[in-house]
């Protein structure tokens, strides 16, 4: 059976439940515009997790016993309880140490409504850019591989890392694109359209989708008339939306039609905590395209996944 491999951060999270709601805390003026803002919140508690969205992303197809290959760079804390989590839930790991530096770090402040802020610390993933893939990952690993999603790292990590699966694969490999919220802080116009160039599939939320059509200056609809084969926009509690190309359409003689499905969100039994549940839709998403199931059957079973990891704090926490 094919593997996915699963290219991107891992991280210790920091996350801190706060009092209220992080929009009623934002300064709007009388003309609609933003204010001065000195925000202030207060923590109920401070928790701790293992994290990352690479790390997220492979845990859980590890549960879905797909035997994810994950790449990315470490510091020396990871050794030990970090590194024996993944493997026992699964994963293949394939990190890199860096001895001297520090595993990433993600602080998140989660409101009452699940909305969050948070600020990202790479630490030694900094240099996750100058690593090739084959330091850990073999010309046999890489003839395993069916599916491969780079979520996420630097605009030029993920454009080497995508270049040499796209090299040792060809197009035996789905590529999933998932920049993740470093789109608008790594990407310009000319390094976008190179990365979509070797992707198969974008995935993002509805503000990465509205980003990604800002620096773009074009719609999903001349996106993957260049040869994108869809984009997924997650939006939520609210579901995802696919935009894939109309292949009846195209039977009947008409060169491209947008084609747009909306995929129905899976209702929680609870919701504890919504860190890394986008992260689980897309380990669901990816087991079932291994599977050989269509897109809209892949995103319905990783919205189940995302339902079932919203039921408890943190991103590798929950059980399938």
């Amino acid at each position: 059976m094919s593997r996915p491999l699963v290219v991107g951060s891992i991280a210790f999270d920091l996350i801190f439940p706060i009092h209220g709601k992080i929009q009623d805390e934002i300064l709007v003026e009388k003309n609609g515009k933003l204010g001065r803002q000195n925000l202030m919140f207060t923590a109920k508690t401070k928790e701790s997790f293992f994290g990352g969205t690479g790390g997220n992303i492979s845990y859980g197809l590890g549960l879905l016993g797909k035997k994810p290959m994950l790449f990315s760079l470490a510091g020396k804390d990871f050794r030990g309880e970090f590194e024996t989590h993944l493997t026992e839930s699964g994963v293949d790991s394939r990190v890199a140490v860096d001895e001297k530096g520090w595993t990433a770090t993600f602080y998140g402040m989660s409101d009452e409504l699940g909305q969050q802020i948070g600020v990202y610390q790479p630490n030694a993933y900094e240099k996750v850019h100058t690593l090739p893939l084959s330091k850990t990952i073999s010309p046999k690993d890489f003839k395993d591989i069916g599916a491969a999603i780079f979520s996420a790292g630097t605009g030029m990590s993920i454009l080497r890392h995508m270049k040499e699966v796209r090299e040792k694969c060809g197009k035996d490999v789905t590529i999933i694109f998932d920049p993740g919220q470093v789109i608008s802080i790594f990407y310009d116009k000319k390094l976008l359209e190179e990365t979509l160039a070797l992707a198969d599939i974008f995935i993002g939320n509805e503000v990465e989708c509205k980003q990604l059509q800002t620096i773009l200056g074009y719609t999903h609809e001349k996106l993957l008339a260049k040869g994108l084969s869809a984009v997924i926009e997650t939006l939520g509690e609210k579901g995802s939306i696919l935009y894939e190309h109309d292949v009846l359409a195209r039977k009947h003689g008409r060169a491209f039609v947008l084609k747009e499905t909306f995929v129905q969100p899976v209702k929680a039994g609870g919701v504890v905590e919504a860190t890394g549940a986008g992260d689980a839709y897309r380990a669901g998403m990816i087991a079932k395209l291994l599977e050989g199931k269509n897109l809209k059957e892949a995103c319905t079973f990783g919205a189940k996944v995302a339902s079932r990891s919203v039921a408890y704090r943190g991103g590798q926490t929950y059980s399938l």
